[in-house]
């Protein structure tokens, strides 16, 4: 009971569930790059290009960084419209996130170009059954 009465201290004020949604879409970022690395680097079918994954990461970066500084952004607004502002962009933008994971494993579309990594995955599986 102690540890979800700590959980819960999270969500008591905006700052604590801004910086907690913040943190689920760095996770989110990081396992859409990990994922969309392993589908690229181990799939003979999508051809890994360094150029382009160090450009994902730094469009990743750059777009946490205006997440960031959204905040001091939506400080000079009226009260209750920069805070609102604030979670409809979070909430958006880690939704997109998402459904960029969920495309690699074919359980939504998306407008990349390769081959989604499940089906990768499977072959793998189907090799080391045999």
């Amino acid at each position: 009971m102690e540890m979800i009465d700590y959980l819960q201290g999270f969500l008591e004020s905006d700052s604590t569930k801004l910086i907690y949604i913040l943190s689920c879409i760095l996770f989110a970022n990081i396992l859409d790059t990990v994922v969309g690395w392993l589908n690229a680097k181990l799939n003979k079918k999508v051809k890994f290009s360094s150029s382009k994954a160090i450009f994902g990461v730094a469009r990743k970066i750059t777009l946490f960084v205006v997440l960031v500084y959204a905040i001091p952004v939506a400080l000079l607004m009226p009260k209750p419209l920069g805070i609102s502002a604030l979670y409809a962009l979070y909430i958006v933008y880690l939704l997109s996130e998402i459904n960029s994971i969920l495309n690699h494993f074919k359980l939504a579309e998306d407008d990349k170009s390769m081959d989604p990594f499940i089906e990768f995955f499977k072959g793998l599986l189907h090799r080391e059954g045999k």
